[in-house]
């Protein structure tokens, strides 16, 4: 038995494991305070997590060879993100992100990337609408909102994850994602309507109708962890990044709540409903 345990303790992935919770650790409190907090100091952490996945993005697309160009082009659409939050007219936003816009492409022509143009700007869709959106929801609904969301998140992952270990069995996207699987999708759904129905109970109302929506965010929130996925396998990355020592990049950690978030955003704007 000792000698089990101490080979568990010197495992790779024990020791892998102690980093992410470490890390956990760390960055949830922080992260957690300065959403409470909100105003312009929620607005800049959203647009420096913007900055560096479009940097994690670029840097598949374009190659980590051309290091200067891709901090500036980070920064430029951190920027974007930035002066969205902060309201500082539409007329100046979009002539920062034309001008923006108008330098990439002049530089992909002269690096001779001009094909790889369509493929990122397609991308950092992904990732700078989600993170308008962040701040449109924090701006403008309860913060409950927000914590619901993230947290229908987490108990996805979390679920997921352990369920999948557990039982295993057919997987849901072998060519894209070889270690998901249907069970950990069942077992994601599951928790996540759990925390949803102990949000309403204890926080909201309509109870059914938040059960009903973190069904659907733990499904949105697995499609946009497969489509990162997607993503990684085309440009053979493991990781995005290794920014979070244990868990990889930024879009690693955040693709789930990023498709949740816009979701949820959608709704709201769409259906008359689902007013929260």
């Amino acid at each position: 038995m000792k000698n089990r345990i101490k080979s568990i303790i010197s495992s790779e992935s024990f020791r892998n494991f102690l980093i992410r919770s470490l890390s956990t650790a760390v960055i949830i409190p922080i992260a957690g305070y300065i959403l409470v907090i909100g105003g312009d100091y929620f607005t800049l952490f959203i647009a420096i997590l913007g900055a560096l996945m479009i940097w994690e993005m670029a840097r598949a697309i374009f190659g980590a060879a051309h290091s200067r160009f891709l901090i500036i082009l980070s920064i430029s659409f951190g920027t974007v993100i930035l002066l969205s939050g902060l309201k500082i007219g539409m007329l100046l936003l979009c002539t920062v992100a034309l001008f923006v816009l108008i330098l990439f492409s002049i530089y992909c022509l002269v690096i001779k990337q001009a094909d790889k143009i369509t493929k990122f700007l397609t991308c950092s869709l992904f990732i700078v609408i989600p993170c308008i959106l962040f701040l449109w929801l924090r701006e403008t609904k309860e913060l409950i909102i927000l914590f619901w969301i993230l947290s229908c998140v987490i108990a996805t992952d979390i679920g997921a994850y352990v369920v999948g270990k557990i039982i295993g069995g057919v997987k849901l996207a072998p060519k894209i994602s070889p270690n998901k699987t249907w069970s950990g999708l069942f077992g994601g759904v599951t928790a996540s309507a759990f925390t949803g129905l102990g949000f309403s109970v204890f926080w909201m109302e309509k109870h059914f109708k938040f059960v009903c929506l973190s069904l659907l965010i733990a499904i949105v929130a697995q499609m946009g962890d497969l489509l990162e996925s997607r993503f990684k396998r085309k440009y053979s990355l493991k990781e995005t990044s290794n920014i979070i020592p244990g868990h990889g990049g930024i879009m690693d950690r955040l693709d789930g709540h990023m498709a949740a978030v816009t979701f949820i955003a959608l709704i709201n704007f769409t259906s008359s409903q689902m007013q929260f």
